[in-house]
């Protein structure tokens, strides 16, 4: 009984796979998305994209042996009638022999083809031709159509070429003609099946030879790519001469049977060529008129690249076995291909100037990252298309824009018209959307929602990219469906809002890597306030009118103790829309130095602050200042170069404070005036942070903050060692309660600089009102000398950097504390030497020099006494009470860093009535004469 139940089972089951079979076999393969980017052949299209470089960073091919390329996943599926979907098309130089070799050779292949045409020129002996192939046919009385001659793209051919195929149902070989002027492979684009399979004369394919391509070309490693048995590498660099000693890889290349072990990309093609029809319609973009009439290889395996990102792939065969070989008559003829294809080299001029202007070659293939461009509506594009243009103009990028359809207002043809016919290089893809009222419904909505993430899911998928962008604008559903496909995809995003657009024009301008990580850089903005409301407000204002680039931006509002209630009520009811809003309040004074200090403390290395004093103002392109350098300076693939820059200021210096002679007048004109490698407008680095609106960056903060607190140790201490820094040549020892003193005397060991803006008229992001506060307790008549013009235009912003871009690192002026030209190994080896005088117990090789590689952040010995972890509070070093008016040193309090005032106990003294300090830590009312300052010292040489 069981085993009836079992035959029964089985008998049920062989059934249903015959069902389906029956039922799928017509269907071509709809689970693989082609995206339609071919335009319709029209004289229109001429200007679709001229000269395109964007070349796809598709996914090269695996190397795979034959046996492997049979456990790829395949989605290939038969016809109805049992015939597979593709037209191959020979070319045949006679009609005797060869041609009937060839033609038997394909009818007795494994997986049938759907038609096999036999191009004939109109010169030829087509009698002969109509008499061979009868032979072939079911009905030889009735032998097929003839073609009228002419141009075989004209559309009343097409009609007749339609009805001569309704006519012929039951004929396999059929002759096609084409024109005298036209090259024989032209007849393959009015091929009506899914493939094309073109074929030299003479060529004999293997009995598996078809069925293998076919399943390939339904595998996603292999899709989007033309498939053959024979082509050439070019080993040499676009940007290299071209003579005729180029370097040529023939493959498969030359062994004892001429097999191809192992898929391989090409350059270029010959003797076999298989891909889909569709493919062909790119061809119209280049005619092959207008390319010197190159031959079929270079064309078509170059223009397919250029326009379609589609390469050309060289398939493996199996060593054993004949019938999986393109050409089986390469077993008894050596192949001349590969000298074939070097002469072709040195004559095809139209093949040499496709490489010279730049990524032709597969070498240089895998340099290029793909960027796919989502746009909605006409006026996004009408929007976007000067960025599109500059951004394909990016020698490492390719772009490719996926447009709505001209259903939603947008099509291919739309686009193209849009796009200038020279300098903008990018490939157009139709998603195909259908039309959406102006006011759908839910459920219209929903479904275009569907609609777009499904197709854009299919197309990423496709091209690979390593970024999308879009625009965030009114049509929400379509900005849905975005988002949620990227997600699917894991594929990095660049999403702003339309009115962000006039100021990302520095997109181009950023590293792969770079556009990669625009959501990584997490800025916190960080105001440090008291009780000066007005000031604060002025400032809150000037926040919330910046352009922030779609990214969540959190702000913390610090206030001290003395913080006065109409400023904690300001700060509490103020609106903050572009991220998280924070308020903390001390309860008791620390003073401006730890206020600064310990306003920020960076969770990450992607976590960056903008440090900013209540009477400082921002331009409303700040942050678009701040991303720009971080993206290109911090996101690069070498940023390992970028160590040593510890943040970015907004602010452009008019002065140097750290003269002996006292503040000095500073403009980076007069030295870069006079140093002709230096462009008048570059931005530079200096050593000397700004306190009036900059941001640092994560890795120097947490440093700073441990000098910090080894410093406030060492008061407690009462130990000497670092209480009095000498810096050579500086006055910083005279802020002695400034949190810039500690800071300097940090990245002068280190060797560390800021980057500075350097626009016309000091104009800057941020700029300076010097009003009544901590460290300026009357107005000065000066004040204004430090107001800078802010920048508003971010046009201008480009116009005014050198080539409109940051400069690369090693392009960017180094500037050190006095702002003399220097360079970044002078300041290293200046901080070096101090730290060798301060710390005594660092390592030493046997020639006595300093072993520097992890002992160079070591600023002092290790302590002798005992030492309190900076991140745990200290325990009383005496029973005793302490007297009232001597305070123990504690994390919130006000610090005096003059080791004057230290007791032998370590305590504070009680200080005198503090100086007037301006925001920059200087004396407000009386600067120090000559003869107080230290003659020992020399002074520097004027900037």
């Amino acid at each position: 009984m069981s085993s009836r139940l079992s035959i029964l089972v089985l008998i049920a089951v062989i059934a249903l796979l015959s069902f389906t079979s029956v039922f799928f076999s017509g269907s071509q393969s709809n689970d693989i998305y082609y995206p339609d980017f071919l335009p319709e052949p029209s004289v229109d299209d001429q200007a679709y994209n001229p000269d395109p470089l964007a070349l796809l960073e598709q996914r090269r091919p695996m190397r795979h042996s034959y046996q492997e390329l049979y456990h790829l996943s395949s989605k290939f599926m038969l016809n109805e009638d049992g015939t597979a979907s593709v037209t191959i098309i020979i070319n045949p130089q006679d009609f005797g022999e060869s041609l009937s070799n060839q033609i038997h050779a394909l009818l007795t292949q494994t997986d049938q083809p759907q038609s096999i045409w036999v191009a004939v020129a109109e010169d030829q002996d087509i009698t002969a031709a109509e008499d061979l192939i009868a032979t072939f046919n079911d009905s030889p009385e009735s032998p097929p159509a003839e073609q009228p001659e002419g141009d075989p793209n004209n559309e009343e051919n097409e009609e007749i070429e339609d009805e001569d195929e309704e006519s012929d149902q039951g004929h396999r070989v059929k002759m096609r003609v084409f024109a005298k002027s036209d090259p024989w492979w032209s007849v393959a684009r009015h091929a009506s099946s899914e493939f094309f399979l073109l074929l030299e004369n003479g060529v004999i394919p293997g009995a598996n030879y078809l069925g293998t391509l076919l399943r390939l070309a339904h595998t996603p490693e292999y899709s989007r790519s033309l498939l053959g048995s024979h082509g050439a590498v070019l080993l040499t660099a676009p940007e290299d001469t071209l003579d005729n000693d180029v370097v040529i890889k023939c493959l498969p290349e030359k062994d004892s049977r001429g097999q191809v072990r192992a898929t391989e990309a090409v350059d270029v093609l010959t003797d076999i060529w298989f891909g889909r029809t569709e493919a062909l319609e790119l061809l119209s973009l280049e005619p092959w008129g207008s390319s010197g009439k190159a031959p079929l290889g270079i064309y078509l395996s170059t223009i397919l690249r250029y326009h379609g990102s589609i390469q050309s792939v060289v398939v493996a065969n199996d060593p054993r076995n004949l019938a999986t070989w393109g050409d089986v008559r390469k077993k008894d003829h050596p192949p001349t291909f590969c000298t074939n294809i070097r002469q072709l080299y040195k004559e095809s001029v139209a093949w040499q100037s496709w490489i010279e202007r730049g990524g032709a070659l597969v070498t240089q293939n895998e340099r290029l990252a793909s960027i796919v461009i989502f746009l909605s509506s006409h006026d996004e594009a009408v929007l976007l298309k000067d960025l599109i243009c500059r951004w394909s103009l990016s020698p490492d990028i390719s772009i490719h824009i996926a447009v709505s359809g001209s259903s939603r207002g947008l099509g291919r043809k739309d686009l193209a018209r849009l796009l200038p016919s020279e300098g903008c290089h990018a490939g157009i893809y139709d998603l195909h959307l259908s039309h959406v009222p102006i006011k759908p419904t839910p459920l219209e909505s929903a479904r275009l929602a569907a609609d777009v993430s499904v197709n854009t899911f299919h197309l990423i998928n496709s091209l690979r990219p390593k970024v999308i962008f879009y625009l965030k604008g009114q049509d929400a559903s379509f900005a849905e469906g975005l988002a949620i496909a990227q997600e699917r995809a894991k594929v990095p995003v660049i999403a702003i809002s339309p009115e962000d657009v006039e100021h990302v024009g520095w997109l181009p301008d950023l590293s792969v890597k770079a556009l990669e990580n625009w959501n990584t850089p997490q800025v916190k903005l960080v105001v440090i306030t008291n009780n000066r409301p007005g000031s604060c407000i002025r400032l809150l204002r000037s926040l919330s009118h910046a352009y922030y680039l779609n990214d969540k931006v959190s702000l913390t509002l610090n206030m001290d103790a003395e913080a006065d209630r109409v400023t904690v009520q300001m700060v509490g009811s103020f609106q903050w829309e572009f991220g998280e809003k924070f308020m903390r309040h001390r309860v008791r004074r620390g003073g401006l130095m730890l206020a600064v200090v310990e306003a920020w403390y960076p969770q990450g290395n992607d976590e960056y602050a903008v440090l900013l004093e209540d009477d400082v103002e921002v331009s409303p392109l700040f942050y678009v200042w701040i991303k720009y350098n971080i993206l290109k300076y911090r996101y690069s693939s070498d940023n390992s170069l970028y160590q040593r820059m510890f943040g970015v200021s907004m602010y452009s210096q008019k002065f140097v404070e750290t003269h002996l002679a006292g503040r000095a007048p500073f403009n980076p004109e007069d030295i870069f005036i006079e140093t002709p490698e230096y462009d008048l407008r570059t931005p530079f680095l200096l050593q000397l942070p700004c306190s009036w609106g900059a941001v640092y960056f994560p890795e120097h903060w947490r440093e700073f903050h441990e000098y910090v607190a080894d410093r406030l140790l060492d008061i407690e201490w009462n130990k000497t060692s670092l209480q009095s820094v000498q810096i050579p040549n500086s006055r910083t020892n005279r802020w002695s309660n400034s949190w810039k003193k500690l800071f300097i005397e940090m990245i002068y060991m280190r060797g560390y600089v800021m980057l500075y803006p350097n626009f016309f008229n000091f104009t800057s992001f941020s700029t300076n009102h010097l009003e009544w506060g901590t460290h300026t307790k009357q107005q000065r008549n000066s004040a204004g000398t430090f107001l800078v013009p802010l920048m508003t235009d971010s046009e201008k912003l480009l116009e005014d950097l050198p080539n409109r871009r940051l400069p690369d690192w090693d392009s960017l002026p180094v500037l050190d504390l006095w702002a003399n030209l220097a360079t970044s190994a002078e300041l290293i080896k200046r901080g070096r030497a101090l730290q060798e005088q301060l710390n005594p117990c660092l390592l030493r090789n046997g020639r006595n020099e300093v072993i520097w590689e992890g002992q160079e952040k070591d600023l002092k010995c290790a302590k002798t006494q005992p030492y309190y972890s900076t991140h745990t509070t200290p325990m009383p070093k005496a029973t005793q009470t302490p007297a009232i008016e001597k305070i123990s040193i504690s994390a919130i309090e006000a610090v005096s860093m003059n080791p004057a005032d230290v007791t032998a106990s370590g305590t504070m003294s009680p200080s005198p009535t503090p100086t007037p300090y301006d925001d920059e830590g200087n004396d407000v009312v009386d600067m120090p004469s000559p003869s107080q300052r230290d003659p020992a010292v020399p002074s520097p040489t004027p900037s």
